[in-house]
């Protein structure tokens, strides 16, 4: 599953329409509405010279492009974020763009693991800082199961794509028991989901192929079976991933305090590459704090 913002209505089966009751021989008609789409985040490039890159390292603040991941996790995000200064939203998802869902801009493991774990520290300098009581536990819970997912990467050896495993999406004040129907039709009838999802890329909403589907569940109880199996299996590896920190000691008293200890554990575990150093002053720059 490709982590980006969603450029798509959804198709959403009403879960009261997957009750399957064995015995019956009417089958029920499922019911289908079509989910709002997130906010479409855009983002401008501008080409920069290596010279002024150089030249202007200690002014240029990038915006971060928001990161969508599952309708839990944005809202959880946006909660925690309400009220805080742009400087910290926009370090936030800078953070995750560039120390935890990297795509293809870091190519080596052990370094994408050393960014990975710096990203975790400054989560817990960002909650130390800005945040406090449940706020600051909720955020530094959905940082880590971002890092959690981070850690799935996987590269499809033929398109060069690079996916992710997430925990199955869920509109928001949808019953725990909510059932996604697309995903159901993805681990069970394959060619049919490809063919849905061709015909959203092209410029359909795949309602046909879902309609068709959905008339054969109430049929096959086992593909709900099986659905509901693979997402508590998903939710059992994402919830329980321990991430092993080298940085989990890192003093974030001050700013100061925390730059000087994450620099001295690179120099001890041997991670001195400069662009951890860059990485360290750009979340500073993103917050708007100076450090020397």
């Amino acid at each position: 599953m490709n982590f980006e913002p969603l450029r798509m209505h959804q198709a959403v089966v009403n879960t009261s329409s997957l009750r399957i009751n064995p015995a019956a021989k009417q089958v029920q008609s499922p019911q289908l509405y079509e989910g709002k789409p997130s906010e479409l985040v855009v983002q401008d490039s501008v080409e920069i010279s290596e010279t002024g890159r150089q030249l202007a390292e200690g002014a240029i603040v990038s915006q971060a492009a928001k990161y969508f991941g599952t309708t839990q996790i944005n809202d959880t995000l946006n909660r925690v974020l309400e009220g805080q200064p742009e400087e910290v939203s926009n370090a936030v998802y800078s953070m995750i763009e560039s120390n935890f869902i990297v795509n293809g801009t870091v190519t080596d493991e052990s370094q994408r693991t050393v960014l990975l774990e710096m990203g975790v520290s400054q989560s817990k300098y960002i909650a130390d800082h800005y945040m406090e009581g449940d706020k600051a536990k909720e955020f530094l819970e959905t940082m880590n199961q971002i890092a959690a997912i981070a850690l799935t990467r996987s590269i499809d050896p033929e398109t060069g794509d690079i996916n992710y495993t997430t925990p199955i999406d869920r509109p928001l004040g949808a019953p725990e028991d909510y059932v996604k129907l697309s995903e159901v039709m993805k681990q069970a009838d394959p060619q049919k989901y490809t063919a849905f999802i061709n015909d959203i890329k092209g410029g359909g909403n795949g309602l046909s192929q879902l309609i068709d589907f959905a008339q054969k569940v109430p049929q096959n109880p086992k593909w709900i079976e099986k659905y509901k199996e693979r997402t508590g299996e998903i939710a059992e590896l994402l919830n329980n991933t321990r991430i092993e920190n080298r940085f989990d000691k890192s003093d974030t008293t001050s700013a100061s305090a925390f730059m000087n200890s994450m620099q001295n554990i690179l120099k001890e575990s041997s991670a001195i590459q400069d662009s951890y150093s860059q990485n360290l002053r750009s979340f500073f720059r993103n917050l708007g704090v100076h450090v020397n």
